[in-house]
């Protein structure tokens, strides 16, 4: 009776037995590529992500005016090196004082630390970028034409802006090697 009941079973349970085996190789191979795998995946999620660097404008010097005409008083002006994404210059009014200021550009603004010429406070200060045009600059794709908002971009750089920016970019370079 008892091999009667084995015979019985038997297909089911080498069948069962088949699938227990099937299950365990298929587990032990997921759970070894899992394992193989997962400091590969963990890697990868940590590594950064390559980005196009977030540098609204090509190196280089720039005046923006809130005036369209350079040195008219009373109005602001803010002249500035761009290198990198990263910014020194001036913020001025014609016949006043300069404040210096440097900074980068991150995502949709240009972020500022401002030193107060009188007490040499710092303060943040940000600027709002605009795209002002869809055309890419000097025909590299990676820079569109940006605007700061409230101030328009002027051409001419005169040498008082150069002296100024000058001023400001020493300054910088003393406190670093502070």
């Amino acid at each position: 009776m008892r091999n009667s009941l084995i015979n019985a079973i038997s297909p089911w349970f080498s069948h069962s037995s088949r699938s227990r085996h099937l299950l365990a190789g298929l587990s032990l191979t997921v759970g070894l590529l899992s394992a193989a795998l997962l400091p590969a995946i963990v890697v990868a999620e940590a590594a950064p992500k390559p980005q196009a660097t977030k540098q609204a404008l090509p190196d280089g010097v720039y005046l923006y005016g809130q005036s369209a005409q350079p040195d008219q008083v009373g109005q602001g002006y803010f002249v500035f090196e761009s290198k990198q994404g990263n910014v020194v210059g001036a913020l001025y009014m014609p016949r006043s004082s300069f404040d210096c200021t440097s900074g980068k550009f991150q995502g949709d603004q240009l972020a500022l630390t401002v030193v107060n010429s009188y007490d040499r406070s710092t303060n943040p200060f940000e600027i709002a970028l605009e795209k002002t045009s869809n055309v890419a600059s000097q025909g590299n794709p990676a820079f569109q034409d940006m605007g700061l908002q409230g101030f328009q971009r002027l051409g001419k750089i005169s040498e008082n802006d150069h002296r100024i920016l000058n001023v400001c970019k020493a300054d910088f370079q003393k406190q670093a090697k502070k």
